[in-house]
């Protein structure tokens, strides 16, 4: 994906493929405390459980206009380098 600001987005899914569920969860949960952001987990739909996988496809989050993409994006990188991607509305 091209480098795109946080800001310019309002709907995408972020992607840690190492990422434990717990940690997931815990990414979620910040993102919620910040005035306009919601996100939610997608599950893998996987078959086979591999438990060195993460069991969470990607993080879904959308940002309302008044959203602070800036603290959205320190919460995103405490937690290490993600890969992006937009969604449709």
């Amino acid at each position: 994906m091209p480098i795109v600001s946080l800001a310019e987005l309002k709907r995408y899914a972020v992607r840690y493929d190492s990422m434990p569920l717990m940690v997931y969860r815990e990414v979620a949960a910040h993102l919620a405390c910040i005035p306009g952001v919601e996100a939610e987990l997608e599950c893998r739909k996987d078959s086979i459980f591999r438990y060195s996988d993460s069991q969470i496809e990607a993080l879904q989050i959308r940002q309302e206009a008044d959203a602070d993409p800036e603290q959205v994006q320190r919460v995103l990188d405490h937690y290490g380098t993600w890969q992006y991607s937009p969604l449709q509305d």
